[in-house]
């Protein structure tokens, strides 16, 4: 599988290097999402494009020797290996004098990797770098990129910070691709309904679809990276929240407790026993930056609302405590190549169906777009009161036109009849609908309703898989 996607992202890239002034552009997004990938194809057709990627876990003192021997590579100094850097304002008052002060016309791009793993954790690194662009890079037609897969990070100490306090001049949170984007991956080798199954277990993480087998089924591909021994995904969840947090217990508690439904803040510190007060509220806003879950507000309440719950949002997560977590012993000792259709044969088709509803919900937009309402939508959201564990309608919208889109989502493998009509006229009943508001009714489902169906006129959209991965 190659590189595909980011076509706006590349864009939004490019209009930064083209302006004639300099540029500070950061970029995070959790990791394995394709933020270096993304910068290096952006910069490798450049003439003066430089890269520093940072180590995990080194010192402050092992980052400046990793940078110097980076920086090695990239300058003609025959004097280089006499100089000894102790500090990065050794390092960079060097990089300014050989690279920055003697650049050519074009724009000089500098690109940080992994810029918390550089800074060692610690904000000095970013006081600094704030100084040495006010005073040496800003006037002198730099791009300077900063970026970093440690969201909390990112967020609280780079792009709040104080220091560079209205110094960025574009910031991009890097996500999953699109589902349209994510099917360009398989180059028509597999099925709509694989494709989806894929995506549902796995997301839209171009790191993990880039080792998806395009000669092997999907429960080969299951068997191969997440229930054989030693395979690439069984000790992914581990990786995930150790390169993420410091607290890694903690962040995993509620993980834990998210993945069994919906919850507030407060059923959250009642049932961890952590105090509801900015703690938790620090690692819940920790978790939802780096995509792992999600806060959720009732459709029928404002954004203040004390009714806000929280969910697991990442896809792999869910399936991982589902099926792999559970198993690990079996998993570890077993030589069995039939292991994952064992363990999941009596469950998989109503996890993907659950899965498929937050799938949707995930992308809400994405299909708002699809039923040609995208410029109109207001609010996007499920249907909940307060005290239930899960939704009561899975994703409705609210738009500027004056129409409440009510979507019924079903993960069927076959076309659905007219038995759903009753249904969803159930969950209609549920709703108070404005004054001079019109329900419209959406059927999101993987192959469509059938004719009687079709031709009850019940239902205002369908969208259905060949939909979802259409190329526009």
């Amino acid at each position: 599988m190659g590189f595909v996607g980011r076509s706006k992202e590349a864009e939004i890239l490019e209009k930064n290097y083209n302006t004639a002034m300099s540029r500070l552009v950061v970029v995070y997004g959790r990791r394995r999402i394709g933020k270096s990938t993304l910068i290096q194809r952006f910069g490798e057709k450049k003439s003066d494009f430089y890269s520093f990627e940072a180590v995990e876990k080194l010192d402050s003192q092992g980052q400046i020797s990793h940078f110097i021997d980076q920086l090695r590579t990239k300058i003609d100094d025959p004097f280089f290996a006499q100089l000894v850097f102790s500090d990065w304002s050794q390092v960079f008052n060097y990089l300014t004098e050989k690279l920055i002060q003697r650049r050519s016309k074009k724009k000089i791009i500098i690109f940080f990797d992994e810029i918390q793993w550089m800074a060692a954790g610690q904000e000095k690194l970013i006081s600094l770098i704030k100084f040495y662009w006010d005073n040496h890079w800003k006037t002198r037609n730099v791009m300077l990129i900063l970026c970093g897969s440690v969201a909390s990070f990112m967020v609280k100490k780079v792009l709040s910070s104080k220091a560079l306090y209205g110094r960025v001049n574009q910031e991009i949170l890097l996500k999953g691709l699109t589902p349209a984007e994510s099917f360009l991956m398989f180059k028509n080798k597999r099925s709509h309904e694989e494709i989806l199954n894929y995506i549902l277990v796995l997301g839209t993480i171009p790191k993990y679809l880039e080792e998806i087998d395009l000669t092997m089924s999907f429960n080969q591909n299951m068997q191969r990276l997440c229930f054989s021994k030693n395979s690439l995904m069984l000790n992914e969840s581990e990786r995930i929240f150790y390169s993420q947090f410091k607290e890694v217990r903690t962040y995993q508690q509620i993980v834990q407790l998210l993945k069994n439904g919906i919850f507030s803040m407060v059923e959250i510190s009642e049932k961890l026993k952590i105090a509801s007060g900015g703690g938790l509220k620090m690692y819940l806003d920790n978790l939802e930056h780096a995509e792992i879950i999600r806060s959720v507000i009732p459709f029928n309440k404002e954004a203040s609302t004390k009714l806000k719950k929280y969910t697991l949002s990442d896809e792999f997560l869910s399936f991982y405590f589902k099926y792999i977590e559970p198993n690990m012993s079996e998993i570890k000792e077993s030589d069995s190549k039939k292991l994952f259709e064992k363990i999941t044969r009596n469950s998989i088709q109503i996890w993907l169906g659950f899965a498929f509803e937050r799938f949707c919900i995930k992308h809400s937009h994405f299909f708002a777009e699809l039923m040609g309402f995208g410029d109109e939508v207001l609010r996007a959201a499920p249907y909940f009161e307060k005290g239930d564990s899960s939704f009561q309608i899975d994703l409705l919208y609210k738009r500027a036109d004056k129409v409440i889109t009510v979507c019924e989502i079903k993960h069927y493998t076959g076309r659905i009849t007219t038995k759903i009509i009753p249904e969803v006229e159930k969950k209609c009943a549920l709703l108070k609908i404005p004054n001079g508001y019109t329900i419209e009714k959406a059927l999101i489902s993987l192959y469509g309703p059938d004719e009687a169906l079709k031709d009850s006129e019940y239902f205002n959209h369908f969208v259905t898989l060949e939909d979802i991965f259409r190329q526009k």
